[in-house]
């Protein structure tokens, strides 16, 4: 495994006192990665990035960055990092270019790196338009575009596709492969979104009600969604179904009619459904469940 660029060792945090929002969170995101954070909302992602920038105080010394201990060495530390955190911060009435000189004053960064944060997110056509024409996917371009300045070795974003339409999504897809891939940054991007995840991502850590449920590749994760697949089975006879897969399967009832119901393959879905027909239960319809995301939550707690 390479390097770690990014660990965190048994991090707890509460905002009060006894309701713990993060609960033992061990990241290990590799130098030259793309770190999928996975999580709905509400499942620890922001504070958990808000706490490796320092953004949030926390007692716990185990959250090292590049080998530092970021309690000890924040500075140096954030000197090495772009990051873009909830809505970017934009000055709407400066174009897209003096947005980036009013930022680059401030890093104290060559003038030629305004340009060619321009070129790399793919904005030096709109540079002498205003932030407030800019749609949200080119404003999210141009924040990024901020958060790059100083080239930092590690880019760290919090939910950077939430809200685009699907042109933009794309577009903030395949900036996150250029400068993973091109410009030798190590990505961490948190999401809802499984499927997006899936689609940028080299490794993947899924957080839910602030625990740390999977941490790996993306192909061990394909792997674990192949183990564990499900099928979504009609039925006649609710009680029935559960009665005759039970101590076999996993079944997980989804309202009255309907169950899902975990498996491993083509031969145990025919299985499943000679099962249930042989046992006097009628199925009308049985398929494959798409792994959205709260399914595979359950995958995985049930694996």
């Amino acid at each position: 495994m390479k390097q770690a660029v990014i660990e965190t060792d048994h991090l707890v945090y509460s905002f009060q006192k006894g309701q713990k929002v993060l609960d033992d969170i061990n990241l290990q995101v590799p130098q030259g990665s793309i770190y999928g954070f996975l999580g709905p909302n509400g499942a620890g992602k922001t504070t958990t990035l808000r706490l490796l920038l320092g953004l949030l105080r926390s007692e716990n010394t185990g959250i090292r960055l590049f080998g530092y201990q970021i309690h000890r060495s924040r500075i140096e530390i954030l000197r090495r990092i772009g990051s873009l955190i909830e809505q970017p911060s934009l000055y709407l009435h400066l174009t897209g270019q003096e947005n980036l000189e009013v930022f680059r004053r401030s890093y104290d960064c060559p003038k030629s790196r305004v340009e060619q944060v321009l070129r790399i997110t793919g904005l030096s056509d709109a540079a002498h338009k205003k932030a407030k024409t800019y749609s949200l996917g080119m404003k999210q371009r141009l924040s990024i575009a901020i958060a790059l300045l100083h080239d930092p070795e590690l880019l760290i974003m919090d939910e950077p596709t939430n809200g685009l339409d699907p042109s933009g999504i794309i577009e903030i897809r395949e900036l996150i492969r250029d400068l993973n891939q091109n410009q030798g940054k190590t990505v961490l991007v948190s999401s809802h979104l499984l499927a997006e995840v899936e689609k940028v991502a080299t490794h993947v850590g899924i957080i839910h009600q602030g625990k740390l449920l999977f941490q790996g590749t993306l192909p061990e994760l394909q792997s674990l969604q192949h183990r564990h697949a499900l099928l979504e089975i009609e039925v006649d006879n609710l009680t029935r179904t559960e009665q005759i897969l039970a101590g076999r399967f996993s079944v997980f009832v989804k309202d009255g009619f309907t169950v899902h119901v975990g498996h491993s393959g083509p031969d145990e879905a025919a299985l499943i459904n000679h099962m249930l027909v042989g046992g006097g239960v009628r199925v009308s319809r049985l398929g494959a469940v798409g792994n959205d995301l709260e399914e595979l939550f359950l995958q995985i707690i049930s694996a």
